[in-house]
């Protein structure tokens, strides 16, 4: 069982810097996880952690502002365009499944 964070679409960005952006809701929701830990695409594993970066793009109108990122090198393997579903393992804590939508 999974508890459903939010779905996303990989990003043609993804496959060069290994990051999902994500609403700040979720990344509020995966902090409680701490630091560091454990994503899943089908049933391949690895380390994974939030980070934020400061933007000034468009949905901003112009102004300072952060976006919001799951970072992850297995990410890299999805392909853009692709819907996935982010949820947290119900029976695995500190595990993050991100699985085609």
């Amino acid at each position: 069982m999974s508890t459903f964070i939010e779905q996303r679409t990989i990003s043609r960005k993804t496959a060069d810097d290994a990051m999902l952006e994500i609403s700040a809701e979720a990344a509020l929701r995966l902090a409680r996880l701490g630091t560091y830990f454990t994503v899943a695409t089908g049933k391949l594993e690895g380390s994974a952690r939030l980070r934020s970066r400061s933007c000034t793009c468009e949905k901003g109108a112009g102004s300072a502002h952060e976006h919001q990122f799951l970072e992850a090198e297995l990410l890299r393997l999805l392909e853009p365009g692709t819907e996935v579903r982010i949820a947290l393992d119900d029976a695995r804590p500190k595990l993050v499944r991100i699985e085609r939508a």
